[in-house]
């Protein structure tokens, strides 16, 4: 099974909206004649099957050009305008033509085609076999780009909609992602498996979320980090029926205020090479911290018995990491499977519980020491903030233990948190306090930039 714009599009009422944002609005005869004319232009500069890359800082621009891009029947990039490896992206992807507007740089030779451009509708061409390439989160290297196949976003749509609260032709999709994201992404190939409006904001902002999900929203994307600013901003409105969190550790704490206001909490676990979640469940009053819920219907994962990293497999993984002319790439077992780098189990009911990076690890005087495990305890301190850990090269240990925090405690609070709640090994050596911590647009935390920071912060 595949799914395609104009399947979502051109059903009745042609009048419904499908793509809304703060202050606007495009109904499916709207959208449609859109993306047709862009894609269209796209045509016109490009040749058929080409890669098309979107590139735009306007999420709803993204929309518009990975909407047209697939109506034209080829495989699109979306990528934000600021990334440094752009090019090297673009390049690696074999991208001939971007839809992007004036101000974002491009390699030279590459041609532009504006947002608005509005050539002559084009019919919709018969999906790409590899509809998406997304790149990787890239927090703790450099991104790779992950091919994700049209019959892959199907069928996680599918099996998300066996798992999740049911998504209709009435229903709308919030997304407060990045739509350069797989979170994002992947709730506009679920919106239109379900005929439903798909609905965005241009950046976070609590106050405007709620505004929209007040407008039929059933479903909203969010990264536990916007938890508590959707709590401080009011009541969840009574159509919201999923407030699905993903995209990083959900602490318990946070868990624990959003369900006690009422809010329809959910979980995720999944990654770009899985086409988004895998893994997903209700948080109520029996769920733990690092508890992700059961696989989808399709997909299985399991625990390796070695190493204790999380295998996928399934209909819902991509084809391989990018390489030149868009051949299968590296990235996937020989089996098929994909073998994450994500450290957990997998309980007898089928719950998946993780416990961190297994690339991650930090080895100090012999020990490895998983720095999720200590910044979940430091940020449990009175006064921590936000919390993070890095190793620094050490002459006699290896690597010592640095912690960073944003908030307001004094050093010998954390130092006394530590030692009441933390082994030995486990112990930072060394705190610093700095005004925020290195996170991408997804609001990962970009570990590789850690020790810099840990180098130059206050004391």
């Amino acid at each position: 099974m595949t799914l395609s714009p104009a399947g979502w599009l051109e059903r009745p009422p042609e009048a419904a909206p499908a793509l809304a944002w703060p202050g606007g609005m495009l109904t499916r005869a709207g959208l449609a004649e859109r993306i047709a004319r862009l894609a269209g232009a796209v045509e016109a500069a490009l040749s058929p099957d080409a890669p098309l890359a979107v590139v735009s800082a306007s999420r709803v621009e993204l929309v518009i050009g990975v909407l047209a891009g697939a109506w034209s029947g080829r495989p699109v990039l979306p990528l934000e305008p600021g990334r440094p490896d752009l090019a090297a992206l673009l390049a690696v992807c074999g991208v001939g033509a971007a839809v992007t507007d004036h101000a974002a740089v491009l390699p030279a030779g590459l041609a532009r085609i504006a947002p608005d451009a509005a050539a002559a509708p084009r019919a919709a061409a018969t999906p790409a076999a590899t509809a998406l390439l997304v790149p990787t989160s890239g927090t703790t290297g450099a991104a790779r780009v992950a091919m994700l196949p049209a019959t892959a976003l199907a069928a996680q749509a599918a099996a998300s909609a066996q798992r999740l609260p049911a998504l209709g032709p009435r229903d709308r999709w919030l997304v407060c992602l990045p739509m350069t994201s797989i979170g994002g992404l992947a709730a506009l190939w679920r919106c239109m498996a379900a005929g439903a409006c798909l609905a965005v904001l241009e950046r976070f902002d609590a106050g405007a979320a709620l505004v929209l999900m007040a407008e039929r929203a059933s479903h909203a994307s969010v990264v536990p980090a916007m938890l508590d600013p959707l709590l401080e901003a009011g009541a969840p409105p009574p159509t919201l029926r999923c407030l699905l969190a993903g995209g990083g550790p959900l602490s318990a704490a946070a868990a624990g205020r959003a369900v006690a206001a009422g809010w329809p909490l959910w979980t995720g676990w999944g990654m770009t090479e899985t086409a988004s979640h895998v893994a997903a469940g209700p948080v109520d009053s029996g769920w733990r911290e690092g508890q992700a819920g059961r696989a989808l219907p399709g997909m299985r994962i399991a625990a390796e018995p070695d190493s204790g990293r999380l295998r996928v497999a399934g209909p819902a993984l991509m084809s391989g990491y990018a390489a030149p002319g868009l051949a299968p790439g590296a990235g996937l077992e020989a089996d098929g499977s994909f073998l994450t780098g994500d450290l957990g189990e997998v309980d007898r009911d089928g719950t998946v519980r993780l416990r961190g990076r297994a690339d991650d690890a930090i080895v100090t005087g012999g020990v490895n020491v998983d720095p999720a495990t200590v910044e979940a305890a430091l940020a449990a301190c009175p006064g921590a903030g936000e919390t993070a850990v890095c190793g620094l090269a050490d002459p006699r240990w290896g690597q010592r233990l640095v912690a960073l925090y944003t908030g307001n405690a004094p050093v010998g609070t954390l130092e006394a948190w530590a030692r009441d709640h933390l082994p030995s090994p486990q112990r930072p050596r060394r705190y610093l306090r700095v005004a925020s911590l290195p996170r991408n647009a997804m609001g990962k935390l970009v570990r590789r930039d850690l020790p810099a920071l840990a180098g130059v912060g206050p004391s």
